[in-house]
This record gives C-alpha cells, structure tokens and sequence, in this order.
C-alpha cells in the first residue's frame, strides 16, 4: 500500500510534469525530478509547521542547446542545520550539480521566477509548481500533513493525547490511573502520583501509536534532566517529541493529612521545566526537530476541605471549564512547545 508521499509523488509526475514538459521540454522534467527530490529532503530534515513564510525551491531551465551554468562557489545548504532554526521564507536554488543553495528573491516573484524556471511553492500548508505561465496546485490528501511531501510526525502523538483525555482521564477509567486515587469519589490523589501518570500514559501510547513510535520513560536530556516520556518515531530519524506530566489537585497521605495542593503555579512550574528541557536537548542533539508536549493531569476541586468525602456537582467540576492561563505562556512563544493538554479528571458528584 502506497504511503501519501508517494502518492503524491506519482499525481506530480502526472499531473504536474505534463505541465512543465509543455513549457520547458524534458530539459523541464528534468528539473523537476530535482525540484521534488530536494523538498523530500528538506522536509526529512525542517518540519513544515515550523516555517513561518513560505518556501520556494527552483531550478533554472537552460534554453535548449545552452550549456549548464557552474555550480555555485559556495557552499551547498544544509539542510540538517536548519532543523530548529526559527524560519521566516526558506528559498533553495537546486543548482546544476544538483545541491541545494540558500537564497533571497530581492525584487522577485515566483512569478517572476518561474519565467525560467521549475518552481515550487509552499505557503501555510497551500503547495504549487510554476512553470513559465502556468501553476497548478499540489492535491491535499492527508489534511493533517503541512505538505503533502512530509509525513506528519507530530500530529500522531497529538491526536493519541487528547484520545488519553476522553478516555482514560475524564472518568479515570484506565486501570492504572484509577490508582492514583486516595477515595472512591475522586477527591483528593494519594501522594506522589507522577509515577502511576506516567505508567498509565505510557500504557496508552504503547497500544495507540506503538506500532509507529518508541515510547521510552524518564529519559534524561542532559546529564541530570530527566523528562516524563520521550517519544520517537520510527520512521523518522530526526523527530523527537518530548513529554513533561504534571498534576493539579490535593494529595493525601494514608492517615489523611494534605501532603501537596498544586494550583497555578506548579502548571507554570511544570511549562518552565518544559522550556528548559527543549533547549537543553536542543544543545545535545542539533540537527534533530523536537516538540514539546505539556500533560497536566488536573484534578482540582472546589471547596474542597480536609477529610471530605462527598462533593456536590457545582464544587467538584468547578474547574472543569477553566483554563489556565500562563506567564511567560511558551506554547505562544516558541514553535516547539504545543498548547498545553489540561485533562481533567471528574470527581463523582453527590448529587
């Protein structure tokens, strides 16, 4: 079965081949083939998500019986450099030994550009290729993938993680989760319930994107930094998806006393750590793209006094709707860091 890449690869030689073959000849085809082999390459090293402009890759077509211009004295791009660079445009010139070059457009349109050249252009997840007058526009068959060229490594996990909030968390049905709780009613958790989180997602994402993805827990990011989960897909050898859990709510030793009351600050806590863990995997693995993800396990209650056993409706999903907010607010700051994923855990209610 034909993965979506190489679907795509085929409508392009189809469709958009025909397109550049009537403009430029098979010299055009040629071109072509190099313009959609170096955006498979870019996209296995830059994540498109992560661009910020737009991206033009291109390859000049010489008028027939002209000889091929040089290479360019400088040296090619790479690709692997740019991996968690913060990119505005990305414009690659795929020169005639067949290495990518960076490049400005100055005064330039595609348009322009596309008066000599094979041109592909990418614009918030929109792809085309230009030919002299004529463009026509890359067919998006997986909607989750920012280019149709580039698999979507980061929206797997994404979408296991809020299944783990509808399934396992809202109603604490997971069989391991459940144990995180010091009463039947879901009150207040035992002590120190990071561990039995993690067991319990890891467990989730094990059986959900398994097949595809290595799972591992605690995994340090320098020499002293442990994160929560990291998570790799096998089919990529440059992404990275680390995830940092935390929780919000009471806890209670055996004999009932409170051991912890985590509210906004311990969620902000947890999103600084988050930061720091990216930008020291960041220094150890460079040429890697790494995405942040933030759990919060939030079981906060309302009114919620020492020795309760019973809440009514309106305190214990009080905090159901609310959400938190940040300072500094990473996930709006930074490219790497996802919103954060707040999973209440619902009490059963008195009334």
């Amino acid at each position: 079965m034909s993965s979506i890449p190489q679907i795509i690869e085929e409508v392009c030689k189809e469709m958009h081949f025909r397109m550049v073959e009537t403009v430029f000849g098979s010299a055009g085809v040629d071109a072509a083939f190099a313009v959609m082999k170096t955006v498979k390459s870019l996209y296995r090293h830059v994540e498109p998500e992560r661009i910020g402009g737009r991206v033009i890759v291109f390859r000049t077509v010489e008028p027939p019986g002209t000889a091929p211009a040089p290479p360019p004295v400088e040296a090619a791009a790479n690709f692997g450099g740019f991996a968690n660079l913060t990119i505005t445009d990305l414009i690659v010139e795929v020169a005639s030994d067949g290495r990518p070059y960076s490049r400005t457009l100055v005064d330039r349109t595609v348009e322009n550009l596309a008066r000599t050249a094979v041109v592909y252009h990418w614009q918030a997840g929109q792809e085309e290729f230009l030919a002299g007058a004529q463009r026509k526009a890359v067919p998006r068959y997986d909607l989750a993938a920012r280019s149709q060229f580039a698999i979507p490594t980061f929206s797997n996990l994404r979408e296991a993680l809020q299944h783990y909030a509808a399934e396992n968390v809202r109603e604490s049905t997971c069989y391991i989760l459940k144990q995180v709780w010091q009463d039947d009613n879901r009150l207040f958790f035992k002590a120190g319930p990071e561990d039995t989180m993690r067991q319990s997602l890891i467990q989730f994402l094990q059986g959900r994107i398994g097949v595809d993805h290595d799972v591992w827990p605690e995994q340090n990011v320098n020499e002293t930094r442990p994160v929560d989960i990291r998570v790799k897909p096998r089919f990529s050898n440059n992404r990275l998806m680390l995830i940092e859990i935390k929780w919000l709510g009471s806890s209670v030793a055996p004999d009932g006393h409170v051991t912890a009351r985590h509210k906004n600050p311990r969620a902000q806590e947890g999103a600084d750590q988050l930061a720091q863990y990216l930008d020291d995997q960041r220094q150890f693995a460079p040429t890697s793209v790494i995405q942040g993800y933030y759990v919060i396990i939030d079981g906060r209650r309302e009114n919620l006094h020492v020795g309760a056993t019973t809440i009514c409706h309106a305190d214990g999903l009080y905090y159901e709707d609310k959400e938190l907010t940040f300072d500094p607010p990473h996930h709006q700051i930074r490219r790497d860091f996802d919103p954060p994923y707040r999973m209440f855990a619902r009490p059963i209610c008195a009334d």
